[in-house]
């Protein structure tokens, strides 16, 4: 079973540039967690599954609290926060940012990882 996040949007003070840190920008979270025996889906209740409110709070603690450079460091703490606090097999996260500021037009730049709880000592 998936559970799966797309587009939260979380406003944070990451990038390589000074006026990324001090400004912010807009980030783009997507993320899909694995589990492989998920009781929910017999069940129908919320007590036997992830609650992706909880999942959505831990990624704005992670993206608020510190400032990164990269996007690759955010997507992965992000990662590790979430297998650290839920009971997921295996946890994909991308973070976005929309209109980076560089001098060539392009949509948008992101890092994306994905760790599997039996590779990660959490």
């Amino acid at each position: 079973m998936d559970i799966i996040i797309e587009g939260l949007e979380v406003y944070g003070h990451h990038g390589v540039a000074d006026e990324e840190k001090v400004l912010g920008q807009r980030l783009l979270y997507d993320v899909r967690m694995t589990i492989d025996d998920c009781p929910a889906a017999f069940t129908d209740d919320v007590m036997d599954t992830i609650d992706y409110t909880e999942v959505m709070d831990v990624i704005v603690e992670v993206a608020t609290t510190q400032s990164y450079s990269l996007l690759e460091r955010l997507a992965q703490l992000s990662a590790e926060a979430i297998l650290r606090k839920f009971p997921v097999d295996e946890v994909w996260v991308q973070v976005t940012k929309p209109h980076p500021p560089v001098a060539m037009a392009l949509t948008s730049v992101a890092a994306a990882v994905e760790l599997c709880r039996a590779d990660f000592e959490v």
